[in-house]
């Protein structure tokens, strides 16, 4: 346990040095007295570490040592940034050609610049949320700097958030496969014989079917493959886009050099000034697709040798590449289609080869198709695996008469209630060790505590420190309701089943991006994130005080909270006024 006299020091100075309070008694003796902090050197941690960490302080879950031989940090650089590119490139990439289409290519640039840096930040800020306040989850950034109520509100928006998200991937699997299986179905069938279209909601449930062995997983690491697949299959559908967009740019302006008729919905708009509903319409779904702030503290958790600046070298290229990919696909869809586009640019592409047309372009738009349909199923469950991680959060806040141990309080569980005699039970996987488990595997949160001389002087009286500080080995997903076998593949089911409902009863997509992207996106990707690192980040010392708070991080933050706030007000009422 944690000394109780050196709990109030620590603290104050918990960013100042890492140390791993269950293992020596005497270091907590050491931390309580400062000028024995101040003597400890970076070379003295060092040695139990095997690779040297250039910032002992940040508090990492598992160890900054920890290794894929160990199983505790399996994932690679490359691993990684394939984990967020795949989460990132998802179904609302298909509507980004309509955001052109609406707002012109020079706002829509400028607009898509914005939110990728808007992006790369909030995820470089939840990644030092986690360092300083210990936190192994999105849940948990938010009780280090709120409390344990906003950890389970929170917990509970992401998980809403995302069941709309996976219900918006079923209903793009089922308009994107169904066409393609009923095609495939007609070939198979004698020419005499008339063929109906196949029922898109069988097509659903077989590939659910399908899909189930990844659907169970229970890390991103297993689902690696998933990523590198997606993204190539991508890949393909932007060539095809930007190869047919270039085309027809190319014969329309030869068509009017030769004072020929030109289509009628074929116009481009470069430097077009939009309206300002266009814009509420479009920055949010600009928003919704660089949207992965939920998976990026497990990939941090997952990454082997996980400095500061390995990780935003990996969001770095990571952001950057979707920018780069998800950009062509719009422009590419964009100068395709014309003011013609849908809101799935996919609706824009022929299914059956017409007269006189390349035989090339249709072969690759047909391979696209397919590898955008094999990219959605891909990314399913790099979507389902936060939505139940987040309901399990919710769950551990629950089960528990408090979500960890406070200090020198322990918090006590009723061994012999209903619910754990029936999750031992159900659970085949149970160790002895897990059987004698009444609370959470030895988390100890230290809380904030305050007198009148701790109030800082200069600085508005502002009370230091305000965020509580989470104590754990292993990240919360090691906990025994995320291992019990019963609920995990008891709330995936549950999962699918809802989602599976919902897409059966939505007919289309446009009203599930629509719905999550003008609010709720705001709100994940940059509201909260801003407002947990200015929390957190204020309680760090200065660096005249030793310290290395990022005080034009905090700037930032201010900024994009600001503008935030106010998309999001603005945005919501444009979405429920239209």
């Amino acid at each position: 346990s944690f000394p109780s006299a050196a709990r109030g020091d620590t603290m104050k100075n918990y960013n100042s040095i890492n140390v791993h309070y269950e293992e020596e008694e005497d270091l907590c003796n050491t931390l309580s007295s400062p000028s024995k902090t101040d003597g400890l050197s970076r070379a003295s941690i060092s040695i139990a570490n095997e690779h040297t960490n250039p910032n002992p302080q940040d508090r990492l879950t598992p160890p900054f040592e920890s290794s894929s031989e160990d199983g505790g940090r399996p994932s690679t650089l490359l691993s990684g940034t394939f984990n967020l590119i795949a989460t990132i490139v998802g179904g609302g990439v298909l509507s980004l050609p309509i955001v052109f289409s609406k707002c012109g290519i020079l706002f829509t640039t400028l607009s898509m610049i914005l939110s990728a840096y808007m992006t790369y930040m909030g995820l470089s800020m939840l990644c030092m949320c986690s360092r300083r306040g210990g936190g192994s989850s999105y849940g948990e950034i938010v009780r280090s700097a709120f409390g344990e109520r906003a950890e389970e509100g929170v917990s509970w928006l992401l998980f809403v958030f995302l069941v709309f998200v996976i219900v918006g991937y079923m209903v793009l699997i089922r308009d994107i496969w169904t066409p393609l299986v009923t095609e495939a179905v007609k070939a198979t069938t004698s020419i005499d014989q008339h063929v109906d279209e196949v029922n898109g909601d069988y097509v659903l449930m077989g590939i659910i079917g399908i899909m189930l062995p990844f659907l169970i997983q229970r890390s991103l690491h297993a689902l690696r493959w998933n990523c590198y697949i997606g993204f190539a299959s991508v890949s393909i559908l932007t060539l095809a886009l930007c190869r047919g967009g270039l085309q027809r740019l190319y014969d329309n302006i030869i068509a009017d050099n030769d004072d020929t008729n030109q289509q009628d919905d074929f116009t481009i708009h470069f430097f077009k000034v939009p309206s300002v509903e266009e814009i509420l319409f479009s920055f949010p779904i600009v928003t919704c697709s660089f949207l992965c702030h939920f998976n990026i503290i497990a990939i941090q958790n997952a990454l082997s040798v996980p400095t500061r600046q390995r990780m935003q070298t990996l969001i770095g290229y990571a952001v950057g590449s979707c920018f780069l990919l998800m950009y062509s696909l719009g422009l590419g869809g964009y100068l395709f289609a014309g003011e013609s586009i849908q809101g799935n640019v996919l609706l824009n592409v022929p299914m059956s080869k017409g007269d006189g047309e390349d035989e090339g372009e249709f072969w690759l738009f047909l391979f696209g198709r397919i590898g955008t349909g094999v990219a959605i199923m891909l990314a399913m469950p790099l979507m389902a695996l936060p939505c139940r991680e987040a309901l399990l959060e919710v769950v551990d806040v629950w089960f528990h008469d408090s979500h960890h141990r406070r200090g020198d309080v322990e918090a006590d569980a009723d061994e012999t209630s209903w619910c754990w005699r029936l999750f031992h039970r159900c659970n085949k996987d149970e160790t002895t060790q897990d059987r004698s488990i009444a609370t959470e595997d030895e988390i100890q949160e230290i809380l904030p505590t305050a007198s009148e001389d701790e109030l800082v002087d200069g600085e508005d009286s502002i009370l230091k420190p305000r965020a509580s500080l989470l104590i754990r080995n292993e990240p919360i997903q090691k906990d025994y309701i995320f291992r019990n076998s019963f609920v995990h593949y008891g709330s995936t089911i549950l999962i699918i089943a809802m989602c599976y409902s919902g897409a059966v009863i939505v007919r289309g997509v446009a009203f599930v991006w629509s719905f999550i992207g003008s609010s709720m996106a705001f709100f994940i990707a940059f509201i909260v994130p801003c407002g947990c690192f200015i929390v957190i980040e204020s309680e760090v010392p200065s660096e005249d005080n030793g310290g290395d708070r990022h005080v034009s991080w905090i700037c930032v933050a201010w900024a994009i909270l600001v503008f935030s706030v106010v998309g999001a007000v603005v945005c919501t009422c444009n979405s429920l006024t239209s």
